[in-house]
């Protein structure tokens, strides 16, 4: 009973807040670190393409003092990948643009530490923005917030959390590669990803993200711990035009609390309206990295999925702090609610 008063009462409060305070694209979209920005503020562009014979991710981490790079391409079943994960601010391979309404993503460089790589794309939006703010269910986080023991502290900390703004888009990655003097054309499925706001990767306990893509579908599961939060769980699904979201999901947490990478996922995803959708994402390649001198590790992983009978390719990605005594605040994870 106290689990459902505590929940409808914060759901009303996202609501009313949501709709005092909606999400402002055309702000979003130009935003810029200001020269005097607290380290931990991030701006973040991140890009991630796929087929089933080409997968990219690009991702570029600005911040007043570095900027974090993340560069990779799998191709024939080979993986190449930008193996320097920080430079000086402004110094990164990886340029991110917006021309117009356009943004563009271009690198030239090393992968592999021998591989020569000139990349130019440009990013065709097909779909609205989704925010994960204003567009997710108020219930979600309703949810994670009615789990937990409420005092002034406790949503004091929540702050911490609630100052970024995370939005992503579908659309197409359009471009050409040169790899070694090989050149590729290639259109590929694509989410594009901008959040920014201050993101101190020491203060997550461990979180976990699956996205797939494709051209008639794509699917967003992201399951997140933080201190002041045990487990926040947020997903969305498009079959052609429709989106829907998650209204649960019945994924083990204990598959995903043990500091390593699981090599195969299945669960099975129900989403608002009723429709259940079944899962299963099996690891191809991996690239790990490192934040705030190791306080978190990340790995990023191409992963193929199988979707409602659909096969696919996309990201399973997941982190973990380094201190494993945090996971999940070392919960009792069955009793959760969700």
């Amino acid at each position: 009973m106290l689990f459902s008063l505590k929940k409808n009462l914060m759901c009303r409060a996202i609501e009313k807040r949501n709709r005092q305070n909606p999400f402002d694209y055309l702000s979003a979209e130009n935003y810029s670190l200001a020269p005097d920005a607290d380290p931990l503020v991030n701006n973040s562009y991140y890009f991630s393409a796929h087929d089933d014979k080409l997968s990219f991710f690009a991702r570029l981490g600005k911040r007043v003092h570095q900027d974090e790079t993340w560069f990779v391409l799998f191709i024939d079943g080979k993986l190449y990948s930008l193996g320097q994960e920080l430079f000086p601010a402004g110094d990164s391979p990886i340029r991110v643009e917006k021309k117009g309404e356009q943004w563009t993503v271009s690198f030239e460089g090393i992968l592999n530490e021998k591989d020569e790589v000139v990349f130019r794309a440009k990013f065709v939006p097909r779909e609205q923005p989704v925010d994960f703010t204003t567009s997710v269910p108020a219930a979600r986080m309703a949810t994670g917030m009615a789990n937990e023991k409420w005092s002034k502290a406790f949503f004091a900390q929540l702050q911490t959390i609630s100052g970024q703004c995370h939005y992503e888009q579908e659309g197409e990655l359009e471009g050409s590669l040169s790899l070694n003097g090989r050149t590729v054309d290639f259109r590929l499925p694509c989410v594009r990803d901008h959040s920014f706001g201050k993101r101190d990767w020491n203060y997550m306990n461990n979180h976990l993200w699956l996205m797939a893509v494709s051209s008639p579908l794509q699917f967003n599961y992201s399951l997140v711990s933080y201190p002041a939060l045990t487990a926040l769980e947020v997903g969305n699904f498009r079959d052609g035009k429709d989106l829907h979201f998650l209204h649960r999901a019945d994924l083990d947490f204990r598959q995903v609390a043990q500091g390593e990478i699981p090599s195969e996922l299945s669960f099975h995803v129900t989403l608002e309206g009723g429709r259940v959708l079944p899962v299963t994402a099996k690891v191809l390649a991996t690239v790990t990295y490192h934040f705030q001198d190791g306080q978190y590790i990340l790995h990023e992983n191409i992963a193929e999925f199988e979707i409602d009978g659909k096969t696919c390719r996309g990201i399973l990605e997941i982190g973990f702090n380094q201190d494993s005594s945090r996971f999940f605040n070392q919960r009792d994870l069955r009793g959760i609610r969700r």
